[in-house]
């Protein structure tokens, strides 16, 4: 949602200032950054659409703040909250030029290595990045799509077995 290239000098020279530059913190700091908006437009009319009815019946009967987010909304915003986190997966593994600015150059990820191999390397070895680099995406999808059913059929075995 934000321009990298002119956001992130002004990041970097807040971060050199800092003594924070050329980590893994800075890179998962501005990572993070750049993915928070994409997760949060995701998550915002499901949260939204959250019945308040549930959470009104929930306190009426006794449930504190804690259990009411852990036995109410969780399991109902599940599927939209795994999205999300897939939304936001995919979104970290493309980042390029915070991975690069931040890390100064030191932090290698899949998607630095493949921009690197790019210019000149074996096609093959190219092409096997540029495979992997679909893959983690499609595997946070396909996770975020299974792992909702298998909790429900889980729940759904418990109890019954009651």
């Amino acid at each position: 949602m934000l321009p990298q290239i002119g956001f992130l000098y002004g990041l970097n020279v807040l971060f050199l200032r800092l003594g924070l530059s050329g980590g893994l913190a800075a890179v998962v700091w501005a990572q993070s950054l750049f993915v928070f908006p994409y997760v949060m437009i995701a998550l915002s009319d499901p949260w939204r659409a959250l019945d308040p009815g549930l959470i009104r019946s929930a306190a009426s009967l006794g449930a504190g703040p804690g259990r009411r987010l852990w036995s109410v909304k969780l399991p109902v915003l599940l599927r939209p909250i795994l999205t999300a986190a897939a939304i936001g997966f995919a979104v970290s593994v493309a980042q390029y030029l915070p991975t690069l600015v931040m890390g100064a150059g030191r932090i290698a990820t899949l998607t630095t290595e493949a921009v690197t191999l790019s210019s000149g390397s074996d096609r093959r070895i190219v092409g096997v990045y540029a495979v992997l680099q679909a893959a983690l995406p499609f595997s946070a999808y396909a996770l975020a799509l299974a792992l909702p059913r298998l909790v429900q059929a889980r729940a759904f075995a418990v109890k019954g077995a009651a």
